[in-house]
């Protein structure tokens, strides 16, 4: 429809009143006229023309009161639809500024979750720890690190727990082993779980959730830490 024709359209229920309203008037102007007669009507009392201009108009004012009412009750409705499409898009675009800011986020974490694992790995593997790991390759990691390999020593991490995945004792040692690796370890979680509260929050359908508990080396790694704190490998879904 063109604005011409919005501009000229008018409800049916306008049309009806003017229809009945037009209908009204003449029915009355012709009883007026054939059965009353002009002349009589002219010379009646001021009080019996406006009783009988009343009467007529009655009817009238209650139909036009009618039609009004409805008109109003579609142009709440009207309102009411339109407020609320305006409010479900202001809710989209609230979500969608959301999770660019999440994932703006997302990389920053994820920088600093590799960095944590990255000393931890060191922590374990490195001359404090088995010794197979040498500074050299160490400084080689951190380097992917710098490079935007975030997940270079989650991965190591995680091929190592799997090793042991067999030897509790290994594993308490491995993530608890000192004072400093069990420090490492509670940093990850503390900062992953804040990762996954954040992605929750902007998360309507479970998809970014379950891609950085179960799609990403930071989430597999965050589920082990979890089993060696007791968690039931099945519900973790690690190791089957």
């Amino acid at each position: 429809m063109t604005d011409s024709d919005n501009q000229f359209h008018m409800d049916w229920r306008v049309l009806l009143g003017m229809v009945l309203t037009t209908a009204w008037i003449t029915a009355g102007f012709s009883y007026l006229m054939l059965i009353v007669g002009w002349d009589n009507f002219v010379h009646l009392p001021t009080g019996d023309i406006g009783s009988f201009l009343e009467g007529a108009f009655a009817p009238l004012a209650f139909l036009w009161l009618v039609i009004g009412h409805f008109m109003q009750q579609k142009e709440i409705t009207a309102n009411t639809k339109a407020i609320s499409l305006q409010e479900k898009s202001a809710r989209r675009l609230e979500i969608h500024s959301r999770r660019d800011s999440y994932f703006k986020l997302l990389t920053l974490v994820q920088d600093q979750l590799g960095s944590i694992a990255s000393f931890h790995y060191i922590s374990v593997m490195g001359s404090t720890g088995k010794g197979t790991m040498t500074p050299e390759a160490f400084a080689e990691g951190r380097a992917l690190l710098g490079t935007g390999d975030h997940t270079f020593f989650m991965r190591l991490m995680i091929n190592e727990m799997f090793n042991i995945r067999n030897e509790p004792k290994e594993i308490q040692e491995f993530y608890f082993g000192t004072e400093i690796r069990r420090r490492h370890t509670e940093n990850y979680v503390h900062t992953f779980e804040k990762l996954l509260k954040a992605a929750r929050e902007i998360d309507t359908d479970e998809m970014i959730c379950n891609a950085l508990l179960y799609g990403s080396a930071s989430g597999t790694l965050f589920r082990m830490i979890k089993y060696a704190q007791g968690g039931d490998p099945i519900e973790l879904k690690i190791f089957l």
